[in-house]
């Protein structure tokens, strides 16, 4: 077979290169599309293939616009004034793309965080069958899908029962212990010089330092708070919120909200009128500079920076979650989870979604049936059957195997 695999991220060159050795030791032909320079020369050492796409005259219907989903993301990530620009690269981009894989074969095209790639829309339009690939929602895990990662997975949209008997097809799992995982070392140095003399990226340098900037800041912000140990037992009955990355895509792709000041201020006068205490917590990784205060009031909403996610969880009435992989953890634990946004785990059996509801919030949390057995059933077959074992940056022989058995 043909493969080709798209991804200019460079903390998963680990896993491109051993995934793309590991695939050739069973006779196929890979080939690693349109990278960056960095990538490219990175890949060149381990003796893969790059190809990058030829400029094309060829006419063809233009994907991107104002509100499409790639643009949309961006605009929100580097607080975009204007996002023409961005347009433009982007449809040239999908138009070299689309005439090259227009006219070279490709059995399968891997590739890694699809909602960001020109690849995705221009692979649909041809019908050139995909993989796509994202982090898991449990720890040394990941996501890979025909369909899409998250909401868009093949299973997102089925009902419990269905969901529990869904299997992903799959070929004879046929390890090759003998094969050998590299080590790819890299200098940061040398990746942003090489960066700053590449298109792509020295374009919307400014907006890509602002944003380093701000994660630094962030970072040496979080640091700075003194980890808090709760009495949880004084503030029972509570509802737990653990909020999410204001910039996360499935905020700004996957739910009605726009930031999290504007899912706090749509839930929480519900969640205050069933008399719960109602804790929020910051997300440890929130980049932008932010101040929830104002919604808390030291009595029936408190927030909370650097306390146990772990704790807080198991200590709540239900936790409260847009759609980030919290939610799904806190099912496993057997927790009542109020979600807010489009999630894939909505089918869940302590599951409820808060656009559903039509009467009082605190009733229908009630009466949501926690059933142990199920929600066991339902996590493993998460675990066993749905995310592959195994994390791109410490990639191992039957991680890969893995992935390999998944390619039909």
């Amino acid at each position: 077979m043909k493969i080709g695999i798209i991804n200019n991220a460079a903390n998963y060159l680990k896993f491109n290169v051993n995934l793309g050795n590991y695939l050739k030791e069973f006779g196929n032909e890979v080939v690693f599309l349109n990278c960056d320079k960095y990538i490219k020369s990175q890949l060149k050492k381990y003796q893969h293939q790059t190809v990058d796409y030829p400029q094309s005259e060829e006419k063809t219907n233009l994907p991107y616009h104002e509100s499409s989903a790639i643009v949309r993301y961006y605009k929100r990530l580097y607080n975009l004034k204007s996002t023409h620009k961005l347009i433009d690269n982007l449809n040239q981009e999908y138009q070299r793309a689309f005439s090259y894989l227009r006219k070279t074969h490709f059995d399968y095209i891997l590739i890694l965080n699809g909602s960001f790639s020109v690849e995705t829309e221009a692979c649909k339009t041809l019908g050139i069958k995909c993989f796509f690939f994202e982090h898991g929602y449990f720890p040394k895990c990941i996501q890979m899908d025909g369909n899409g990662v998250n909401i868009d997975a093949s299973f997102s949209q089925l009902g419990l029962k269905s969901f529990l008997n869904f299997n992903y097809p799959s070929s004879d799992f046929n390890l090759k212990p003998d094969f050998k995982i590299i080590e790819i070392p890299q200098s940061k140095i040398l990746r942003y010089i090489t960066r700053l003399s590449d298109k792509r990226y020295n374009e919307n340098i400014l907006s890509f330092f602002r944003k380093k900037i701000n994660n630094e800041k962030a970072a040496k912000r979080f640091k700075q708070f003194e980890i808090e140990n709760l009495d949880l037992e004084k503030f029972k009955p509570f509802i737990f919120f653990p909020l999410q990355v204001n910039s996360d895509t499935q905020i700004i792709l996957n739910s009605p909200y726009n930031s999290m000041y504007e899912a706090i201020e749509d839930v929480l006068p519900a969640l205050k009128s069933t008399g719960y205490k109602i804790i929020i917590k910051e997300h440890p990784l929130e980049v932008e500079p932010v101040d929830y205060s104002s919604f808390t009031n030291g009595e029936q909403v408190i927030l909370t920076r650097k306390a146990s996610l772990d704790e807080l969880i198991l200590h709540s009435e239900f936790v409260v979650n847009i759609n980030s992989s919290v939610g799904l953890q806190s099912i496993a634990k057997n927790k009542k989870v109020l979600v807010l946004g489009d999630s894939f785990y909505n089918n869940a059996p302590s599951a409820l979604n808060y656009q559903t509801i039509s009467k009082d919030l605190k009733e229908e949390m009630k009466s949501v049936r926690v059933d142990e057995d199920l929600i066991l059933k339902y996590i493993h077959h998460f675990k066993g059957k749905i995310f592959i074992p195994g994390h791109f940056y410490t990639p191992d022989v039957p991680f890969l195997e893995r992935i390999r058995n998944r390619l039909v």
